[in-house]
């Protein structure tokens, strides 16, 4: 397996001192396994998952990512039962970090907010320091807010696929309105309030955390660039309502307003792009630098 592919860094930041605690072990295991798969659906890579016999091969067949994460959630909540035993063995803050990445893979983010927060708690109250555990959690608000906003902008864009009649002019004009404050809800607002935005701003955060860990950095990168897709796809949909509406040509305020939001992303999306090749081997030649462009430029 590569070691750049999506998500799959998270592998190495968790519980490297905890092979002696089985639950703590099982819950590593099954989060590696999912992550592989998760990756392996991603980037198209042959996901490397435990396969004892014939039986378990079959078994690997059926699997989903989310399978993996339950199980991961379920025996690293067995682990923590037992908080004291994890703190004198100074793993205490790895499972709480690991519970709330299971957790925010499982779409739990309440819980996953509540555990890295705990995470970060008891980090601090360690006699050995573990910045990439503590930056990860740090990410953790950025990445649930770009889940987020991804589920909302998929949830819009299903709604308007199937129209099948053009609305009349009041009602094209109040739908507009209406996704423009979906875009400043989950995109970019003013306020600093919309999701995509402020998820960026987060993991910058965490980025800053841990500037020497190019690994980490990596994946930080790559997460804003995913985010930045989602921004682009709610472009791309409200581009194309302009075009049905008439709008594209003959709305000057809503023509002069999507310019500057394709602006704005255009601008992200460069800088971003810009942070990613120097972290790749090859650089802009790399097969990953490469995948993003097909993904972000259009």
């Amino acid at each position: 397996m590569k070691n750049n592919l999506f998500l799959l860094f998270i592998i190495g930041l968790m519980l490297h001192s905890c092979a002696q605690l089985n639950y703590l072990d099982q819950a590593q295991n099954a989060f590696s396994q999912g992550a592989a798969l998760e990756s392996n659906r991603v980037f198209g890579e042959q996901a490397v998952l435990d396969q004892p016999n014939a039986a378990g091969a079959q078994a690997m067949s059926f699997a989903t990512p989310d399978l993996f994460y339950q199980q991961a959630f379920a025996q690293v909540n067995k682990a923590l039962e037992s908080e004291s035993k994890l703190k004198a063995d100074g793993v205490l803050g790895n499972a709480h970090s690991l519970r709330a990445l299971s957790a925010w893979k499982l779409g739990l983010y309440q819980q996953a907010t509540e555990s890295a927060l705990a995470a970060k708690i008891a980090l601090k109250d360690t006699d050995v320091p573990l910045p990439r555990e503590a930056a990860m959690m740090t990410a953790l608000e950025g990445l649930i807010l770009a889940d987020q906003a991804y589920v909302a902008i998929q949830k819009l864009k299903q709604e308007n696929q199937n129209r099948s009649t053009s609305p009349s002019a009041a009602e094209a004009m109040s739908l507009m309105e209406k996704i423009k404050k979906h875009y400043e809800e989950n995109i970019v607002h003013s306020s600093g309030a919309g999701r995509i935005e402020k998820a960026l701003s987060v993991i910058d955060q965490a980025k800053r955390e841990i500037p020497e860990r190019a690994d980490i950095q990596t994946y930080f990168v790559m997460s804003q660039l995913a985010a930045l897709k989602s921004w682009l796809d709610e472009l791309d949909h409200i581009y194309g309502l302009l075009k049905v509406f008439g709008y594209a040509n003959t709305n000057n305020d809503l023509k002069r307003w999507f310019d500057q939001e394709n602006d704005r992303y255009a601008q992200k999306r460069d800088g971003y792009m810009a942070q990613l090749a120097p972290l790749l081997s090859k650089q802009k030649e790399n097969v990953l630098y490469k995948r993003w462009e097909e993904w972000l430029y259009n």
